[in-house]
């Protein structure tokens, strides 16, 4: 997956965009190794999240600058 919009301005629509297909990506990935509707996240929060709760926080507080791994 391309993770060059990762480093983007947060306001733009190239950033959100990229957004909205990370979250696709995980959940897709998630729901079917398990077939929950949480995922993982290594961040502050930490522990399991609903999709909605993690768009909130990339959207307004961006991914951490080391978080380039996505397994």
């Amino acid at each position: 997956m391309n993770q060059s919009w990762i480093n983007e301005i947060r306001i733009s629509d190239v950033y959100e965009y990229g957004v909205e297909e990370f979250l696709k990506f995980a959940q897709w990935n998630v729901e079917v190794a398990n077939g929950s509707t949480f995922v993982h996240v290594n961040c502050v929060n930490g522990g399991q999240l609903e999709v909605r709760l993690i768009r909130e926080h990339v959207l307004c507080d961006g991914f951490l600058k080391n978080y380039i791994k996505w397994i």
